[in-house]
């Protein structure tokens, strides 16, 4: 029997290193050779480590690195020792529809930024989202959807007028569309969620103006740590200070913001309890009217307290600032850098309308296929958030086509990879709005596959409840810009594209290349706008 107490340091390492090198290779041929997930094919070192899901996560390729893989091993690969990875659009709905039996992943515990509060996006328990879905939803039904569009429609066109300033004859200086389309929708979202906007679409000082940019980096850390070996270590520290901690280091822009959520969500409860007591009526219904006057079905009481709903409310215009923004910044891309497409385009809206006033929501809007087509082929080329949201088999296992996937396992569907199948999508890396548009050789059969093919905003009861809001926004913004302006991008810019240099995955130069962070780390493109003759401004 070794006595440690008569053993030297050095030998107390050398027995350290060596109990742990075996603990280790002992685990690494259980995980290659006897798990139950050893059947599956994938890289070698993700059959028994997380390291390389962690790398490319890092390095924000995670969602091409899993097409690489797919394409290499097949529909269903093994992304990491306890985590299944699959690719089509059938297995997508087994996993995520709504009887399916699985929750989202623990790792989810990490998005909270106080471990006292929990969002709807990153509550774990179903019984427990099923009331809080059913809640968020009044924030974005068909009243709250129509009640918001006046409000896109003023910053759309306030948004159109400052695209062009300084352009009184001709084109305007280069515009980066990633930096003015975040700001753009940040003060939607600031907008309809507490009735005031800082207009950090607006040139010049702005203590917000940096918050879009400031909280997607925000994000990165923390979409880092989810994917990280560490991730344990973290979440058994976050209810003991290392909430506080990560608080204290977050940029100053970011923290101003969370503080004015908090001051504003404040007195907004406080002015609902003015109006309350003198029984008079709200000056507008905004997101957080409905997230305010929200009751629980069961109980009759309201929904939220105030911190889950300033939790709800950062996450909303965090992860909904970003979605909408990212899609406008990607449609922008391939607009200008394919003329026959924004030619269609442009005539198809110039034609549809006849004044500004028409363009809103409506049957003319509707009737904008091309248009329509358009977004949901940035949404292909583009989903927000690439990678599998992650799904944990609860007790009973899944049936997945053949296979049962045993209890604990990590599962999800890989939606970039599917938004690519050449074999739903032909020629999958080129933007083709025609491809969600019946005749000139297109089936209704080839749209319908298309549309079940698309996972742009999830599925089931975890899927974006925003998708009505964001649909409005991007439509109505898009049309009544179109209408107003022409636009094309810097001769010779490069900004966006794909090249030859870099991974297999990213070399296509008509694909506007994103990292995936959760939300999507982006640039440009660089685009020139100019009025449009003969059209008056709003």
């Amino acid at each position: 029997m070794i006595s440690i107490a008569n053993t030297s340091f050095p030998e107390v390492l050398i027995l350290f290193i060596g109990s742990f090198l075996v603990y280790y290779v002992a685990s690494a041929i259980y995980c290659i050779v006897f798990h139950p997930l050893s059947k599956y094919p994938g890289p070698f070192l993700a059959k028994f480590s997380g390291l390389p899901s962690f790398y490319h996560t890092y390095r924000g390729n995670r969602h091409v690195w899993l097409w690489q893989c797919h394409e290499i091993y097949g529909d269903v690969i093994r992304s990491s020792y306890d985590t299944l990875i699959f690719s089509d659009p059938d297995t997508y709905r087994d996993i995520y529809g709504s009887h399916a039996n699985v929750q989202k992943s623990w790792q989810f515990g990490i998005w909270p930024k106080d471990a006292t509060a929990v969002s709807t996006f990153a509550c774990t328990d179903k019984n427990a989202h099923k009331r809080r879905r059913r809640n968020l939803e009044y924030a974005f039904s068909d009243r709250a959807v129509r009640s918001a569009e006046p409000f896109v429609i003023q910053h759309s066109d306030r948004w159109g007028l400052l695209l062009v300033d300084g352009a009184e004859d001709g084109w305007s200086e280069p515009r980066n569309m990633t930096e003015w389309a975040d700001s753009f929708v940040f003060d939607i979202l600031c907008d309809l969620c507490f009735g005031w906007t800082y207009e950090t679409k607006k040139p010049g000082p702005n203590k917000l103006r940096t918050v879009p940019q400031d909280v997607a980096q925000y994000m990165k850390f923390t979409y880092t740590i989810f994917y990280s070996p560490l991730i344990h270590i973290w979440l058994f520290m976050k209810p003991r200070g290392i909430d506080k901690l990560s608080a204290q280091l977050a940029p100053p822009s970011v923290q101003f913001f969370m503080d004015f959520v908090a001051q504003n969500l404040s007195e907004r409860l406080e002015q609902v309890k003015i109006n309350e007591k003198s029984g008079s009526q709200p000056d507008r219904e905004d997101m957080l009217y409905y997230l305010i006057n929200a009751k629980d079905g069961e109980t009759g009481k309201p929904a939220y307290d105030p911190v889950d709903l300033c939790e709800e409310a950062n996450m909303l215009i965090a992860a909904g600032a970003d979605t909408t923004s990212a899609v406008i910044a990607a449609l922008f891309f391939y607009l200008v850098h394919d003329t026959t497409v924004l030619g269609k385009l442009t005539e198809e809206i110039r034609t549809t309308f006849t004044s500004l006033d028409e363009v809103k929501s409506g049957k003319l809007l509707a009737s904008c296929s091309y248009l329509q087509g358009s977004i949901d082929e940035a949404l292909r080329m583009n989903p927000h958030g690439g990678s599998e949201s992650r799904r944990q088999v609860l007790p009973g296992g899944i049936r997945i086509k053949e296979d049962v996937i045993p209890p604990g396992v990590i599962i999800g569907g890989d939606v970039y990879t599917i938004h690519h199948n050449p074999e739903i999508f032909p020629d999958p890396f080129r933007f083709r709005p025609e491809r969600w548009i019946v005749g000139n050789g297109v089936t209704a059969e080839s749209v319908k596959a298309c549309e079940g093919a698309v996972f742009a905003f999830s599925y089931g009861n975890r899927g974006c409840p925003g998708k009505s809001l964001a649909g409005m926004e991007l439509a109505v913004t898009m049309a009544r810009l179109i209408f107003q302006y022409d636009f094309r991008g810097v001769p010779g810019g490069t900004e966006g594209q794909g090249r030859s240099d870099m991974m297999w995955g990213r070399r296509q130069r008509t694909q506007f290349q994103v990292w995936d962070f959760m939300v999507a780390h982006r640039n440009g493109p660089m685009v020139q706008c100019r009025k449009r003759a003969g059209v008056l401004a709003p």
